[in-house]
């Protein structure tokens, strides 16, 4: 099996940093939004957000590990319905299938790119990403899923 050159694998990991940064950005603001409301599930979306927190500190960790620098700037959120996330001064409503949806398609797209690094990635990054991302990300997306299905009843 083929090593990828290890700036080649800080390069994909600072990327997939990138996204993380911007996930556990745009859960703060969720969270902020949310403070102001009493939601069943705000217990749910705090673990996304700390678990998105962990998997940035993971990555920093597996960059320096390979004599890189961590990024520090996010990538910005960006897609279909991902506006309502992210706009200033944004209500959060878990209760709304529209925002909900919004979440679960960042999710999925995080998912997606950890899926398509693990080709990119030497063995001990592709074992972090394979083993503890990828199954933390799935987490998410199934979680998002319920809720929705939850909201559609």
């Amino acid at each position: 099996m083929l090593c990828a050159p290890t700036d080649d694998v800080v390069e994909r990991l600072n990327s997939l940093l990138r996204v993380e940064l911007a996930a556990v950005a745009g859960y703060q603001r969720v969270l902020r939004a949310l403070k102001k409301k009493a939601v069943g599930d705000h217990d749910q979306i705090l673990r996304f957000a700390s678990e998105h927190q962990r998997t940035v500190a993971a990555l920093e960790v597996s960059v320096q590990a390979r004599g890189g620098a961590p990024v520090v700037e996010a990538d910005p959120w960006g897609g279909s319905g991902v506006a309502a996330l992210t706009a200033e001064g944004a209500s959060a409503r878990l209760e709304d299938k529209a925002f909900v949806g919004a979440l679960l398609e960042i999710e999925r797209r995080g998912l997606a790119e950890y899926e398509a690094a693990l080709t990119s990635l030497d063995l001990d990054a592709r074992e972090l990403v394979e083993f503890e991302l990828i199954p933390r990300q799935r987490r998410h997306v199934a979680g998002l899923s319920a809720m929705l299905i939850h909201l559609a009843a």
